[in-house]
């Protein structure tokens, strides 16, 4: 396995070495001119990739096709455009360019100084523009991100998941993963202790673990999605978790009258929640364990291919607690536009895995 890992990240950086020559052979200066920091002071060059890249390449750097692409540039565009950043209007940063960078930058595909020389612009200008996308995204939640409130809404989901293994009243899977977040206070406090040459308790990084729990349907849409810190955790457990969740409330309220979620054998059983059988002892307790991994296997799909659409959602996330909520909730949102769409890069996602 290490040594898959080992060529995976020599073929990683063998592209970066290729985006390195395109950017040298487009700028036309001598490759001892180009590093980090002047790479900085250069004038960018700013190419639409919409127009300039072929579908293939376009949808593996971007994770849509162009065709999504352009519908998610309309979405967003306007509520960009109403508080639009001072030191983008001076830099001339063009909304759509904004979005696809915020959106190459979350796919995690390459390194973000290559994301960001791929835009023209800087690491610091990208970062603004990221969580701002992610802030305009994570607004529009209520309308992407939402459970079956309708009866024709919830008929349909139950039937979606009854076709799987005859698992009747199933309204939706709950699966639960983890994303780590490092501090932005913590990561300023160091740099200036790095720079002045000193340390501090204080000044050491601090990563803070983000808890993650979302309830697919039969499609693979994200229909619930709760985050929390691990301080806000006692145990640090999956039960913990799901018992803190709005979901919950919600199922112990009555509103989804008498259906039920399936979860993994970390949660405990109960009346809205069905769990594996721990030790099966008869047939009719392995049929049901049968039936319901068959039934629950969308809520880990639906997860793989979020994650793998996203790459950022398995590395670090950097910023505060609220940014990367933000974020997070922005990609779920962004996750169920493909689903919604059919988009076929997430095909090509799966096939260079």
């Amino acid at each position: 396995m290490e040594d898959i890992k080992l060529v995976q990240r020599f073929l990683n950086d063998m592209q970066h070495i290729k985006d390195f020559e395109h950017f040298k052979n487009a700028t036309g200066l001598p490759s001892k001119q180009i590093n980090a920091i002047e790479i900085n002071k250069v004038k960018r060059r700013r190419f639409n990739p919409l127009d300039e890249m072929n579908e293939i390449e376009f949808r593996k750097k971007y994770r849509y096709t162009k065709e999504n692409m352009r519908r998610i540039i309309e979405i967003v565009r306007d509520d960009l455009e109403v508080d639009y950043f001072e030191s983008m209007k001076r830099n001339q940063v063009p909304i759509d360019l904004q979005i696809l960078s915020a959106i190459r930058f979350f796919g995690g595909t390459e390194h973000p100084q290559l994301t960001a020389m791929a835009h023209g612009v800087t690491l610091h200008t990208l970062a603004k523009i990221t969580r701002r996308v992610a802030s305009v995204l994570s607004s529009k939640a209520s309308s992407y991100i939402r459970m079956p409130t309708t009866l024709s809404e919830k008929e349909r989901m139950m039937r979606s998941f009854q076709a799987l293994s005859n698992m009747p009243q199933v309204i939706g899977a709950l699966v639960q993963t983890t994303v780590h977040l490092q501090l932005e206070s913590s990561r300023a406090q160091a740099n200036r202790s790095a720079y002045s040459g000193t340390e501090s308790e204080s000044s050491v990084p601090t990563e803070e673990l983000l808890h993650l729990q979302l309830v697919s349907d039969g499609e693979f849409k994200i229909r619930d999605l709760d985050i929390h810190l691990s301080e806000e955790l006692d145990l640090n457990n999956a039960s913990e978790l799901f018992s803190l969740s709005r979901i919950k409330e919600r199922f112990e309220q009555n509103e989804f009258r008498g259906r039920i979620l399936l979860g993994n054998d970390s949660l405990s059983c109960s009346n809205s929640l069905f769990t594996p059988v721990q030790h099966p002892k008869t047939k009719s307790e392995e049929l049901y364990n049968h039936a319901h991994a068959l039934t629950f296997a969308p809520a880990i799909k639906c997860l793989n291919i979020w994650m793998r659409r996203f790459g950022i959602l398995d590395s670090e996330l950097l910023g505060t607690f609220g940014s990367a909520k933000q974020t997070i909730t922005a990609l779920a949102l962004l996750h169920n536009m493909a689903m919604e769409w059919n988009d076929p890069s997430i095909v090509s996602v799966f096939r260079c895995r």
